[in-house]
C-alpha cells in the first residue's frame, strides 16, 4: 500500500542536504564598542538589549517570532510612517509567548522562548539565532548593521546550499539565490520588473524575514559577494520580524499571522473577467477595423470624430457597441464569463448624466441586465473612491452607491488610483473590503490590485499590470512570475488574456489560454490594443480551442476552489516543484517553466517555439516528472517519474498536463458561469493508486458568512490493492445557505480496461447498479455503470469547423452514477473488481541491438552560458536518454539536446544513451567546457555617425559590427579629419558602463589618442563625461562613465589622432552588468515601437510629474526630462510608425504659436473660442502646449482641428493629482506625413463659461517638434 500523499514538506529534509555554519548575528552602534551588552525583560513579551547607551529591543509574537527594532536617534518602537494612514499588520498580530527567558552569560546575553534562542556574544555584539527543535542555527549576521545616510543594511550569512524565495511580484523569477531584488513597485511590468513588490523573503535554511517599512528598499541574495545576504531599505532605523519554522508553509503561515491570511476569491472571480471602457469611445465604419454583428467594420476613437458614442446600456441606438452586447457575445460564442468591468480606461466612467446619481441608476440598469445573465459586474479605479465636489459628473465616484445601489462586486486599482506609494493602495483597498460586505448584503470583496505591499493580501488578488501579447516572452515571463507570487504569500495572481496589447498570433493566445485554466483568475483586457480581445477574436481554430479550456476551467471548479481555500492557509494553488520536492534541481531555476496545480496537476505550458510548424503544433522540453507516476491527461499515457522528459509532442491544442497517479478530482458539469453549476450533482475523477485522499472544500461563494464558519468539506478516499478500488465518498460535514444536501454522484475512474465488476455501497447497504450499454443510457439512468472505451474530450469545438473534426481520445474510463441522497448523512463507496490501468508504452516500439552513441559537438554548439551536445543516430533507438549533473533527461528523439543556464568557462561532463524496448544501451561520454563571454553586456545594433567623410569602402558602420579582423573604419585618406566628432545611437536607452576602441592593429594612421566624450538622451542636450589621453599601440582603449549615466547617444570628439586621420577595428559600448535597456517610445516596455505605445500615449498625454501614476513605466516615456508627457515624447514613438519618417538633413523646426479669443469678458452659458495660430511656421510635424484653466469658470467644450487636421489628435483635458485643471492640445503626426508650414490657422479650442469670467488662458509648456525630434518650446 503506498503512503498517504500529503502536501507539506519539512524544511528540514531540505535542511538535511545544507551544510551547517557557525551562525552570528551583529549590531553596530554608533561609537566605539566599550560599554557592557546587557539585557533586561521590560514586559511579558519584551527584551531590551542595551548596547553600551543605544537601545536594540526583541518584541516576541509568539515562540517563533520576534520584531527586532533599533533607533539610534532615541526613536520608540513604532508603526512606520503611512500617508495616508495604512497597516501592514492585521488587527491583532501576536500568539501567546509560553515562556520568555533572559540569561546573561559571561561571554553572551541569551533570549529564549520554547522554540527559539538568540544569542548576542557581548565582546563582538554578533547575534544568532537558533532554532531549538533542531538545533540549528538559522539566522546569523556577518557584518554590523549599517546605519546610513536615510539607508539601513542588514548582512546574513548564506550557506552553500541555502535558497531564497518571496519579494513579491518579481517579473520572472522566483528563487532568487544569486540575485538581487528590488523592493519597490517600480511599475515595470515586464521580465526583471516589479509591480507589487513584498518586503519578505523566507530560507530553506528554516527562517523569514519581514521589514517593517513602507520604504523601498533591496535584497541581495549572494549576488556582489557569495555567502552574504545583504538587506536594506531608504529607512533610518531598524525595524525588522524575524520568524522561525520548520516547512514553507509555516513560514508563509507566520508571515500570515503578522499581515493576514489571503482572501478567499468568490467562485464568480475564478471564471475569466471581460474589461474594457463602454462609456467614452466613438465607432467609425473603417475596413482595417473590427468586424461587428451588422455585418460592418468599424474602428473606435476616444476622440469625437463624429461616430457613434458607445455607452453601457445600447440605449442611443448603439447597441453593439454596449457593455451588455459583450455579454449578448460571450453568451452567442457559448464562452464563459465570470464578470464585467465596463468603464477599464481612462476618462471613461460609467454614465453619461448630468449627474453622479443618474449615473449610478445608469450603472445599476447595466448590473441588473448582467446579474439576469449570471455575471457580476465591477469597476476600475482611476480616481478617489468617495465623491469629492471638484471632480466633474462623469468621473465622480460614490463606492458606497456602487455597491449598495448598483450592485457593484468588483474593484480593480491601478496606478492612476494607487500612486508611487504603497499606503494609498493598502488603505484604499482596506476601505473597500470593510463598505462591500457592509452595504452589500455580506458580499465578498473581489479586488484586485496593481500596487501591492505586504498586507495585500488579505484584501485583495494581484494583477502584473499592462504586457503586450503575442510575443511567447509574455507566457514565458510569466510561469515563474505567478510561481514566485505564491511564495511570497500572495496565491491570488492574475494577468490580462494574451496581453493587454499586441496579439493576432494564434498559437500565443491558444497557448496563454491553455495555460492559464490552471491559474486562479483570468482577465481579458479589451481596447487597449489595436485588436479585440475576446476568446474568440481569432476565429478558427482557436475559437473551439479557447472555449474548450475555458469550459474546462468550469469543469475543475470544485477542485480549484478546494485549493484556493487551503491557500488560505496553505500551500499556494500555482505550486512550486521544490515545495514537495525539494532536491538540487527544484531549489533553483530549473522547473521555472512548470509548476503543481494543487496536489494533483502539474501544468508545463508552451513557452517558446521550439519545433514548430506552421499550425502552431510544437513539441516541448524539459519536464521534470517527481518521482511516482504521471499520466498524460488528454491521452492516458503514463510517464515514470525522477526524470525530465524531452520532445513532448503538442500539437496547437494541447497543454503538457501531467496527473500525479492516485489523484482525487472534485469536478462539475461544464458552465459558463456559477450560475449554470448543477448543485445536485457532483462529479469526482479518479486515478486508483495506493491510497490517496481528497478533501473537497464548498461555501457559499459569494458572501463573508464562511470566515463565521458557514462551509461544508468532504472527503473522498481512493485505494488500489492488487486489482480491486474501493472509492469513499464520507458524509459531508458542515453547513451555509444554500448548500445542496441531496446530490447526486459520479465518479470517473480511470482505467485501461473494461472491469469485471462494479458494487456501489451506501451507508453499508449494497445498491444494485445497472450496466448502461451507451453514454445516452448512462446519462439519462440513476444508480448506473458505463464503461467508455474510447472518450473523445474534444467536446466544445464549433458546429462545422475543421477542429470539430479533431479526434482526442484518452485512456478508458469507468463512469459510476449513483442516485440523489442527503450527502450529510450518507457514506457512498464504490469497489470495482478486476481494475487494470496500465497504459501500452508507444514511445518503445522497436527490438535489436544497441550501439553506444558517439558524441561528436562541434565548437559551435558550445556557447558561454548554453551547450547543445550532439551524437550520432544508434540504428533501432526509440529515443535516447542524458545524464547530465545527476539528472536523467529522457525521451529525447532528436540527436541533440539544449542545456542553458550554464556557467561561462565551466567543465560539464553529458552522458548518452540509446533505448528501445529491449533496453538500453552502453553510456557514451563527452567532456566539453563552455567558453567566455568578454562582450555579453555589449550593446548591439547601435550606428554612429562621423563630422569627418569615410574612405570608400572603409564607413563608419565597420566600427559597430562586432568584427575585429579584416575590416577597419578610415576616414578620408589625404584630408585632415582632426577635430571632428564621432555620435553613437545606441538606439535604445542604456546605463552606460564603459566604451572599448579597438584601434588597427599597427596602431597607424587615425589611431585615436585624444579627445572628450558626451552624452545625451536627445541629441539635443549633451552632458560631458570628461575627456581622455591613450597610449599609441594596438592595445584596447576603455573609457569608464563615471555614475553610471542613462543615455541612448554618445558623442566622442576627437582632438588628437596620428596622422590626424580617424580610424578603429571596433566600438563596443557596455551596458552595467545586470541592467535592462529600454527603447525610446517603447513605453509598454515589450521590445519595440508600436500602435501599442500609441494608444498609451494617448492616454497619458499631459501627465506630469506628481501624477500618482507617472512614476514608473509612464515617466520613462518621459524623453526629454522635462517632467511632462508631450508632443516631443510622442513624436519619437510616431516617427518609428506607419514605416518610420524620411527625415530631410536641412530641416530644423521653427515658428511662433498665439492664441486668441473671440472676448475678453463672458457670461455664464456663454462659448469661449480660443483661436490658435502659427506664424513662421517650418518643418512642424507636432506640437502641444498646457492651458492651465479653472474648472469652476470652465468647461471645456472640444476642439476643432484645422491646419493640423492631418495629424494624430491626442489632446487631453487632465484633472492632475494636485487638482489642477489643465488642457493639453497636442496634434502629432504619426509616419511620414506632411509636415505644418507658413502661416496658418492651427485649431480652434471652444469652453463653456460657468459664471462672469475675464478671460485670461495663456499657454504653457508649449513644443514644436520636426520628423528629426529637433525641438521649438515656447
Amino acid at each position: 500500500m503506498k503512503k498517504l500523499l500529503t502536501c507539506t514538506t519539512p524544511i528540514r529534509r531540505i535542511a538535511a542536504m545544507l551544510s551547517c555554519m557557525v551562525c552570528m548575528m551583529a549590531w553596530q552602534p554608533s561609537h566605539a564598542q566599550t560599554s557592557e551588552v546587557s539585557a533586561v525583560k521590560i514586559n511579558p513579551t519584551t527584551v531590551e538589549v542595551a548596547l553600551g547607551d543605544e537601545r536594540m529591543t526583541l518584541d516576541f509574537y509568539g515562540d517563533n517570532i520576534f520584531r527586532l527594532f533599533q533607533d539610534n536617534t532615541g526613536g520608540v518602537i513604532r508603526d512606520p510612517e503611512a500617508r495616508p494612514e495604512a497597516r501592514i499588520l492585521v488587527e491583532n498580530p501576536r500568539r501567546k509567548v509560553s515562556a520568555l527567558d533572559v540569561e546573561d552569560k559571561a561571554d553572551a546575553v541569551v533570549v529564549s522562548t520554547p522554540r527559539i534562542e538568540v544569542t548576542v556574544d557581548k565582546a563582538t555584539r554578533l547575534m544568532r539565532v537558533t532554532d531549538r527543535e533542531s538545533g540549528r542555527t538559522v539566522v546569523e549576521q556577518v557584518s554590523p548593521v549599517e546605519f546610513g545616510d536615510g539607508r539601513v543594511t542588514v548582512v546574513l550569512g548564506e550557506e552553500p546550499q541555502e535558497y531564497f524565495y518571496g519579494g513579491g511580484v518579481q517579473n520572472g523569477r522566483f528563487s532568487h539565490k544569486g540575485k538581487i531584488i528590488a523592493i519597490e513597485n517600480q511599475n515595470s511590468w515586464t521580465d526583471g520588473g516589479v509591480a507589487s513588490p513584498a518586503p519578505f523573503y523566507w530560507s530553506t535554511r528554516g527562517y523569514g524575514v519581514m521589514w517593517y517599512t513602507f520604504r523601498k528598499g533591496a535584497y541581495d541574495f549572494g549576488a556582489t559577494e557569495t555567502g552574504r545576504v545583504s538587506l536594506s531599505h531608504d529607512t533610518d532605523y531598524l525595524d525588522l520580524f524575524i520568524m522561525v519554522d520548520s516547512t514553507p508553509v509555516a513560514l508563509l503561515n507566520d508571515y500570515y499571522q503578522l499581515t493576514g491570511n489571503p482572501v478567499l476569491l468568490p467562485k464568480f472571480g475564478f471564471y475569466q473577467g471581460h474589461l474594457n471602457a463602454y462609456n467614452r469611445d466613438y465607432w467609425t465604419e473603417d475596413e482595417k477595423g473590427i468586424l461587428f454583428e451588422d455585418g460592418k467594420c468599424y474602428k473606435e476613437s476616444q476622440r469625437d470624430n463624429g461616430g457613434v458614442k458607445e455607452s453601457l446600456n445600447g440605449e442611443k441606438d448603439n447597441y453593439q457597441f454596449s457593455a451588455r452586447a459583450v455579454i449578448d457575445r460571450y453568451a452567442a460564442y457559448d464562452m464563459p464569463l465570470g464578470w464585467l468591468l465596463p468603464n477599464d480606461g481612462y476618462g471613461a466612467g460609467y454614465g453619461q448624466e448630468e449627474t453622479l446619481d443618474g449615473n449610478i441608476r445608469n450603472l445599476k440598469s447595466l448590473g441588473d441586465y448582467a446579474r439576469g445573465k449570471g455575471v457580476e459586474i465591477g469597476l476600475w479605479t482611476q480616481s478617489d473612491l468617495h465623491p469629492k465636489p471638484e471632480v466633474s459628473a462623469l468621473l465622480q465616484r460614490d463606492i458606497v452607491k456602487e455597491v449598495r445601489d448598483a450592485g457593484v462586486r468588483v474593484l480593480k486599482t491601478d496606478v492612476a488610483w494607487v500612486g508611487a506609494g504603497y499606503s494609498f493602495g493598502l488603505n484604499g483597498i482596506a476601505d473597500v473590503a470593510q463598505i462591500m460586505p457592509y452595504y452589500g448584503s455580506d458580499a465578498r470583496p473581489f479586488i484586485i490590485s496593481l500596487d501591492g505591499w505586504a498586507g495585500t493580501q488579505r484584501y485583495a488578488g494581484v494583477w502584473t499590470g499592462d504586457q503586450t501579447g503575442g510575443e511567447w516572452e509574455y507566457i514565458r515571463f510569466h510561469i515563474p512570475t505567478y510561481i514566485g507570487s505564491g511564495l511570497s504569500g500572495q496565491p491570488n495572481i492574475t494577468s490580462d488574456m494574451d496581453g493587454i496589447f499586441g496579439g493576432r498570433n494564434l498559437a500565443v493566445n491558444t497557448r496563454d489560454f491553455q495555460w492559464k485554466t490552471f491559474s486562479p483568475m483570468e482577465l481579458n483586457m479589451d481596447g487597449w490594443g489595436s485588436n479585440e480581445k475576446y476568446p474568440h477574436a481569432l476565429g478558427e481554430p482557436a475559437t473551439s480551442i479557447n472555449r474548450w479550456y475555458l469550459k474546462l476551467k468550469s469543469e475543475i471548479m470544485p477542485y480549484a476552489y478546494s485549493i484556493a481555500h487551503e491557500a488560505v492557509d496553505g500551500m499556494p494553488m500555482i505550486r512550486a516543484m521544490m515545495l514537495e520536492w525539494p532536491n538540487a534541481y527544484t531549489l533553483g531555476t530549473a522547473t521555472r517553466y512548470q509548476y503543481m496545480y494543487g496536489p494533483w496537476f502539474l501544468v508545463a505550458p508552451v513557452y517558446q517555439q521550439t519545433a514548430a510548424d506552421d499550425e502552431g503544433n510544437d513539441i516541448r522540453d524539459g519536464i521534470y516528472l517527481p518521482e511516482g507516476e504521471w499520466i498524460d491527461y488528454f491521452s492516458g499515457e503514463m510517464y515514470e517519474g525522477g526524470r525530465v522528459i524531452n520532445n513532448y509532442e503538442a500539437p496547437l491544442w494541447k497543454l503538457p498536463l501531467f496527473v500525479r497517479n492516485g489523484a482525487v478530482i472534485p469536478m462539475t458539469n461544464p458552465n459558463n458561469n456559477v450560475s449554470q453549476i448543477d448543485r445536485t450533482l457532483r462529479i469526482y475523477e479518479i486515478y486508483p493508486s495506493g491510497h490517496t485522499s481528497f478533501t473537497e472544500y464548498d461555501d457559499d461563494g459569494t458572501t463573508e458568512a464562511y470566515r463565521r464558519g458557514e462551509f461544508a468539506t468532504t472527503s473522498i478516499e481512493s485505494e488500489a490493492v492488487g486489482d480491486r478500488v474501493t472509492v469513499t465518498i464520507h458524509p459531508s460535514e458542515g453547513d451555509f445557505a444554500g448548500f445542496e444536501r441531496m446530490k447526486r454522484t459520479e465518479m470517473r475512474i480511470n482505467v485501461t480496461a473494461e472491469p469485471d465488476g462494479v458494487k456501489a455501497y451506501v451507508d453499508g447497504r449494497r445498491v444494485k447498479l445497472r450496466k448502461a450499454a451507451s453514454v445516452e443510457e448512462f446519462a439519462a439512468a440513476d444508480n448506473a455503470w458505463y464503461y467508455e472505451p474510447a472518450p473523445d474530450m474534444n467536446r466544445f469545438a464549433t458546429a462545422g469547423s475543421e477542429f470539430a473534426d479533431v479526434k482526442v481520445v484518452k485512456n478508458p474510463v469507468l463512469h459510476v452514477r449513483l442516485a440523489a441522497a442527503d450527502v450529510t448523512s450518507s457514506e457512498q463507496r464504490v469497489v470495482v473488481d478486476g481494475f487494470v490501468f496500465a497504459p501500452e508504452d508507444h514511445m518503445l516500439t522497436r527490438h535489436g541491438a544497441l550501439q553506444t552513441p558517439v558524441l561528436t559537438t562541434p565548437d559551435d554548439n558550445v556557447e558561454a552560458y548554453a551547450v547543445t551536445p550532439v551524437w550520432t543516430a544508434v540504428d533501432n533507438a526509440d529515443y535516447y536518454e542524458i545524464e547530465f549533473d545527476s539528472m536523467l533527461y529522457s525521451t529525447v528523439r532528436s540527436t541533440e539536446l539544449l542545456f542553458a543556464d550554464l556557467e561561462a568557462e565551466t567543465d560539464y561532463t553529458f552522458r548518452v544513451r540509446a533505448v528501445n524496448a529491449d533496453g538500453v544501451s552502453d553510456w557514451g561520454e563527452q567532456t566539453l567546457r563552455t567558453k567566455a563571454n568578454p562582450l555579453e553586456f555589449a550593446i548591439t545594433g547601435i550606428t554612429g555617425t562621423s563630422s569627418a567623410a569615410a574612405q570608400g569602402g572603409a564607413g563608419i558602420n565597420r566600427l559597430f559590427d562586432f568584427v575585429e579582423a579584416g575590416d577597419v573604419w578610415h576616414t578620408l585618406y589625404n584630408t585632415k579629419a582632426v577635430p571632428f566628432e564621432l555620435t553613437i545611437d545606441l538606439h535604445t536607452v542604456n546605463t552606460l558602463d564603459r566604451f572599448d576602441y579597438l584601434p588597427r592593429m599597427d596602431s597607424g594612421n587615425g589611431t585615436i589618442l585624444e579627445g572628450s566624450v558626451a552624452y545625451s538622451m536627445d541629441r539635443n542636450t549633451w552632458t560631458e563625461a570628461g575627456g581622455f589621453s591613450w597610449k599609441r599601440d594596438a592595445e584596447t582603449k576603455s573609457f569608464t562613465f563615471d555614475g553610471h549615466p542613462a543615455a541612448r547617444y554618445v558623442r566622442i570628439r576627437v582632438t588628437k589622432a596620428v596622422g590626424d586621420y580617424g580610424s578603429g577595428r571596433e566600438i563596443y559600448v557596455f551596458r552595467v552588468p545586470g541592467s535592462e535597456s529600454y527603447i525610446q517610445g517603447d513605453v509598454n516596455n515589450d521590445g519595440k515601437v508600436d500602435g501599442n505605445d500609441l494608444t498609451s500615449y494617448m492616454n497619458y498625454t499631459g501627465l506630469r510629474l506628481g501624477d500618482s501614476d507617472f512614476e514608473g513605466y509612464i515617466s520613462r516615456g518621459d524623453i526629454d526630462g522635462n517632467n511632462l508627457i508631450d508632443a516631443y515624447d510622442i513624436s519619437v514613438a510616431a516617427t518609428q510608425l506607419e514605416g518610420g519618417v524620411q527625415p530631410s538633413d536641412e530641416e530644423h523646426v521653427a515658428g511662433e504659436v498665439t492664441l486668441s479669443a473671440n472676448g475678453r469678458s463672458f457670461k455664464a452659458g456663454d462659448e469661449v473660442e480660443i483661436r490658435v495660430s502659427g506664424r513662421g511656421m517650418k518643418a512642424v510635424n507636432a506640437l502641444s502646449f498646457a492651458l492651465p484653466y479653472d474648472q469652476q469658470s470652465y468647461d471645456f467644450v472640444g476642439i476643432e482641428a484645422v491646419a493640423v487636421k492631418g495629424m494624430e489628435n491626442l489632446t487631453n483635458d487632465r484633472l492632475h493629482t494636485d487638482g489642477e485643471k489643465v488642457l493639453y492640445p497636442t496634434f502629432v503626426n504619426v509616419g511620414d506625413k506632411p509636415a505644418v508650414e507658413g502661416d496658418v490657422e492651427l485649431f480652434v479650442i471652444r469652453l463653456k463659461a460657468k459664471g462672469n469670467v475675464q478671460f485670461d488662458l495663456k499657454a504653457q509648456n508649449g513644443v514644436l517638434v520636426d520628423k528629426n525630434l529637433n525641438r521649438v518650446t515656447f
